[in-house]
């Protein structure tokens, strides 16, 4: 069941939300829930309509498209540091892809309408979320390039490599299957590369787990993307905590 947020405190845990300007934060308190996410929930569905915006914690969600026979392309990975429902605040309602819950865990779930009401009175609140905005839109690009250029096992290594920074913890509670949807591979390549990278002793592989043992190792299976994505991150990070 959802929690609501005390009117005393303001949540913690998620870079953006965290950064919202404290004359906006009363009017959003009662919108506020804190809620569970489980791998595999789907947020939005495209063509559908957006209700709510989500802020993870340390649950990790992926934006992919779906073709008409079914088959997945990798989009952008939210974690931590972002929001799951953009469309909604730039006045289009209806989603253009899937937000689907790789990791689970907790994120704050605010409805969209208010957010958006205050996103359009504040300025210092909508120069936050452009600058998200940017970073987003960063990430969309480097992600496309990565596709285009690298192999499956580095495109892991890399998405690996984000999830645990969105998460904010060493292990994913994640299975294969759902890595899988998310990079737009089978199901089995996830495992063959998996289990590689346990031999290589980059990770350990459990039923639904998977934990980071050397992340020197996994970063260097993954290719120079992650590293950008990073220094983008740290960069939107350090921007944001200045409004």
């Amino acid at each position: 069941m959802p929690v609501p947020v005390a009117k005393t405190t303001w949540p913690g845990g998620n870079v953006v939300l965290s950064a919202v300007p404290v004359e906006e934060r009363e009017g959003l308190v009662p919108y506020l829930n804190l809620v569970a996410l489980r791998g595999g929930q789907m947020l939005s569905c495209a063509g559908h309509s957006i209700g709510d915006v989500h802020f993870p914690i340390d649950s990790v969600v992926a934006k992919v498209s779906v073709d008409r026979s079914g088959a997945t392309a990798e989009g952008t990975l939210i974690g931590n540091e972002g929001m799951a429902g953009l469309n909604a605040l730039l006045g289009d309602f209806r989603a253009r892809d899937y937000a689907i819950v790789q990791i689970s865990g907790g994120a704050y779930r605010v409805a969209a309408a208010p957010l958006r009401d205050a996103f359009e009175r504040s300025g210092v609140l909508r120069r936050m979320i452009l600058r998200y905005i940017s970073f987003r839109i960063c990430q969309t690009s480097q992600i496309s390039l990565c596709i285009a250029r690298h192999s499956v096992e580095q495109r892991l290594s890399r998405w690996l490599l984000q999830a645990l920074d969105g998460a904010g913890r060493g292990e994913l509670r994640v299975t294969h299957e759902l890595i899988g949807v998310a990079l737009g591979v089978r199901r089995e390549a996830v495992t063959t590369i998996a289990l590689r990278l346990q031999a290589a002793g980059a990770i350990r592989c459990s039923r639904g787990r998977i934990t980071a043992v050397d992340r020197a190792a996994l970063g260097a299976a993954s290719c120079e993307c992650y590293a950008v994505l990073k220094r983008d991150l740290d960069l939107l990070a350090r921007d944001l905590a200045r409004f």
